[in-house]
This record gives C-alpha cells, structure tokens and sequence, in this order.
C-alpha cells in the first residue's frame, strides 16, 4: 500500500513573491488614484467670521453660497463692483480646483450671473490665474505639479522595469526596482508635504486684485478671505497611504533581490 501524499503548501518564498507583487500593486493603484483625484483640500466658508467682518451677504442653497452684491460693505468701507461676486465651497487636487455644487444647482445660480464653468485647471489656466503665477499658492501649486509628474513618471518606469526583472530573472533591474519605488515615494512625500503647507503664507490684509479659490466673479477684501476654511479630504490620506505602501514595496523588492541570487524564480514556483 503507497503511503499517502500529503500537500505541502507554497514555499516561504513564492508567499514573500506574492506579498511584493501584491503590496506593488496596491501602492500603484493608491498612490497614482490619489493624485490624479481631485479631493486633496475642501475650501468651505465660515458664516459667523462673515457676520464679524460686517460683511453684507445674501445666502442662497440652504446657507451653501454666498452673494456679495455689485457692491458690497467690509468693516465700514464700500467696494464697488460692476456684478455680483461668490463664496462658494469648492474641492481641489493638484491638477484642478472645482466648485462643490451638481450641475443643477449651479445652474439655477447662473439666473444669478454665475458663470458656467465647474471647474479651473492649474496646467491651462485662464488669463485672470495666468497673471497670478507669483502669488506664493500659485507657485507651491506649480511645484506640487511637477513633483506628482515625476512621482507618476517614476511609477511607470518602475512597472516595467519590475515585470522585465522578474520574467528574464535580472536580478539587478529588481533591484532598481525596489530604488525606483523608494524615489516615487520621497516625490510623493514632496508632494503631500506642499498641499498640505501651501495655504501656510497670509499676504496680509489688503484687496487682493487675481482670482482665489473660493471666490467667482472678482477680487475681494482679505477680511472676506479670512472667513475661508481649508480642510484635508479623502485623497490626502490616500496619499499619505500610497507613500506607506511605495515604501513597503521598495524594501520588498530589494529584499526579493537577495533571495533570487541563491533562487530562482522558476524554483519559487515550483
């Protein structure tokens, strides 16, 4: 009578292979989904701070929006305007900053003379935030931009690279593997770290004569602006959770490195 054969279970290291491909894929796919979203900050407007800067506001959409008239009174002072500016809530990402309403609702603003457009796009941006490019947000903006390209870049050529390592057992492109993911996720941190101290700078109280977030249809006073609220969304912490991740992923593939010198992936899987 043959004695029976017990099943043994995958090697310890063909469960390590897996973990790093799995730990890869959920770093990619959580880093590169938060920064192309567009719920990194939340721009709401604080209805009392209004109230004690004798700001005269009509509310429409159950408190939401806010009408300053075609002129408008801030602590004593008459500001002249030509037509009617908003305080709306808005949600940004690196890419846009958009205004938090559905469509509908900004179309029954438009009877009102707001304008169309949903959202605004810091890599095309219209003639009024082109001439803001100096402004200290602007500039960290810009620079988170470019750090999210290279971080993006980096992901993809780090995708390749790993797969070409592991089918054609190079064990030096899984290591650059490994170095590629430790890059994306210092850009990624340069990143998180510039959204998150971007509002950091007050210019001070003044008329402030571009576009700021928050606000359609015309410059405002900085006692306006103080009644903002910034606050961090969902796609913050996706990427606070992406960086985690791309660092987990680096060590595992360097790690995966080491051990395909002494084995080969065909005897992993075998």
């Amino acid at each position: 009578m043959e004695p029976s054969r017990v099943p043994r279970g995958p090697g310890p290291r063909l469960v390590f292979l897996l973990a790093t491909l799995a730990l890869t894929f959920a770093a990619t796919g959580l880093l590169c989904g938060a920064i192309m979203s567009d719920h990194w900050e939340e721009v709401g407007w604080d209805r009392e701070a209004l109230a004690r800067a004798n700001v005269s506001t009509t509310w429409y959409l159950d408190g939401r929006v806010a009408m300053l008239g075609p002129g408008f009174q801030a602590r004593g002072n008459w500001h002249p305007r030509r037509k009617p500016v908003f305080l709306i809530p808005m949600h940004g990402g690196i890419w846009t900053m958009c205004v938090s309403l559905p469509e509908e609702e900004i179309r029954l603003l438009g009877q009102l003379g707001f304008p169309q457009e949903r959202c605004i796009n810091y890599l095309s941006p219209d003639e009024a935030h082109e001439e803001m490019r100096a402004a200290w947000q602007n500039r960290m903006q810009n620079l988170s931009i470019s750090c999210s390209l290279v971080c993006l870049i980096i992901l993809g050529c780090a995708v390749l690279v790993g797969f070409f390592g592991l089918c054609r057992h190079q064990i030096s492109a899984v290591l650059v593997t490994g170095v590629m993911y430790l890059l994306a996720a210092t850009f990624a941190l340069f990143t998180l770290t510039i959204i998150h101290f971007k509002r950091a700078q007050d210019r001070g109280a003044r008329i402030v004569d571009g576009p700021e977030d928050g606000v359609i249809g015309g410059p405002v006073p900085r006692v306006v602006l103080k009644a903002r609220r910034f606050s961090t969304s969902w796609s913050m912490d996706f990427g606070w959770g992406g960086v985690t991740l791309c660092a987990l992923a680096s060590v595992a593939w360097i790690l995966l490195s080491k051990i395909m010198r002494f084995s080969p992936i065909s005897t992993m899987i075998a």
